[in-house]
């Protein structure tokens, strides 16, 4: 289906965190959302059909375009389904009292990266972290509205902050390294790449590794 038809709104989810039970409409929902990010995780965007979607997630193409009207607007909503974990990254890095601090950078690459690596730690959350890595490097993701409008956003911060904590750095520093963060804090969701590179690898030293990893290259490129 093109992404530009419009998008028909369906029924609505309970409020999260009411305690009150989905209406049956709401988990239909989720369950497409959720078979769709693994799909599109998988394939990338245009590797997977409606039809993909609508085969793995034991329902009718019919029903997701009732849903969510158009692929691009299905792919919109998985990521602002979990814009939750960026909300938790801005809301830590708020919470740093002081920038100048001498632990300023490690609490900055803290807020910027735990969130992330919980992901890690779940079989189906794990999906999601891969999907922003592939959603990253694909260079038609320039035509979809994902990254500047749910992550550039968040990045600006970021990079204000690192301009804060680390004074005195080259025009466009702060910049080309937030970029740089990130993408060893999204590569380090493929740990199947490591697993082919040693017989015994310690994916629990990952999330350390990749902080002090991070940190010592803003420090000291």
């Amino acid at each position: 289906m093109s992404s530009g038809e419009p998008v028909t709104t369906g029924p609505a989810r309970g409020p999260a965190g009411s305690g009150t039970r989905p209406e049956r409409g709401g988990v239909r929902r989720e369950a497409i959302l959720r078979a769709a990010e693994k799909i599109f995780a998988r394939e990338g965007y245009h590797g997977t059909t409606m039809r993909d979607i609508a085969a793995d997630s034991n329902t009718t193409l019919a029903l997701i375009v009732y849903h969510f009207g158009t692929k691009l607007a299905l792919y919109t909503a998985i990521f602002e389904s979990r814009q939750y974990v960026n909300v938790e990254r801005m809301a830590r890095l708020a919470a740093i009292e002081d920038l100048h601090a001498e632990d300023a950078l490690e609490q900055i690459v803290s807020a910027l990266a735990d969130p992330v690596l919980a992901l890690h730690t779940d079989p189906d959350d794990i999906w999601y972290a891969q999907l922003v890595l592939r959603e990253a490097a694909d260079p038609s993701s320039q035509d979809r509205p994902i990254i500047s409008n749910l992550f550039d956003p968040m990045a600006r911060q970021f990079i204000e902050a690192l301009r804060v904590a680390l004074p005195g750095k080259p025009a466009g520093f702060h910049h080309w390294a937030y970029l740089f963060s990130v993408g060893a804090l999204t590569q380090s969701s493929f740990d199947a790449r490591v697993k082919n590179l040693t017989d015994t690898p310690d994916l629990e030293s990952k999330a350390p590794l990749l902080r002090s990893y991070i940190i010592a290259a803003l420090r000291h490129g």
